[in-house]
């Protein structure tokens, strides 16, 4: 019966915290860093630091960049496949494929590249946002392309006939 002892009545320990702000760690969790913290200045970044942060910066300003390329040929695969008939998937593909780039150009552009811009930055971010645009303007181009091959722009003069005078003749004869 002494071995189950503790089940019976277990002992509470309270737990200590650990760290300097008195928040306690997760079980199992042993710090060893809260002695090598010492309070003071920050860190310096030297030039080379600084020089490597640009360049890290400016790739993956690039690499946001062309992002939206990526996508451009699923998006001709998905066209391709789904037909040119006028049906709810394909429609709704095609609004999908106008209305997220064109959303993306006037409300993400600029917070993309917010936390990519450097003090002495040798390409100015403008040039990464314009490429964003161009690659989101293409996969855009891709639902307009969809639109047209469905029938869906008016193209052609018989889409305006509504809007079309009529031709009254003057005169007409009558062969008998």
């Amino acid at each position: 019966m002494e071995k189950y002892s503790e089940l019976l009545v277990p002992s509470i320990k309270k737990a200590k915290p650990s760290n300097s702000k008195g928040s306690l760690d997760p079980p199992g969790y042993e710090s060893t860093a809260d002695s090598v913290t010492k309070k003071g200045t920050p860190k310096q970044v030297s030039g080379q630091d600084e020089k490597e942060v640009e360049e890290l910066k400016a790739k993956k300003a690039w690499e946001t960049a062309i992002a939206p390329a990526s996508s451009i040929p699923m998006n001709l695969f998905m066209s391709y496949m789904s037909g040119n008939s006028l049906q709810v998937i394909p429609v709704m593909m095609s609004i999908m494929m106008v209305w997220n780039p064109l959303k993306s150009i006037f409300t993400e552009t600029n917070k993309i590249f917010d936390h990519l811009k450097t003090k002495n930055q040798n390409v100015p971010i403008v040039l990464y946002k314009a490429v964003y645009v161009l690659c989101q303007i293409a996969s855009m181009s891709i639902g307009v392309w969809k639109f047209y091959k469905m029938g869906l722009i008016p193209t052609k003069e018989t889409d305006w006939l509504a809007w079309k005078n009529y031709i009254t003749y003057k005169e007409t004869s009558l062969l008998l």
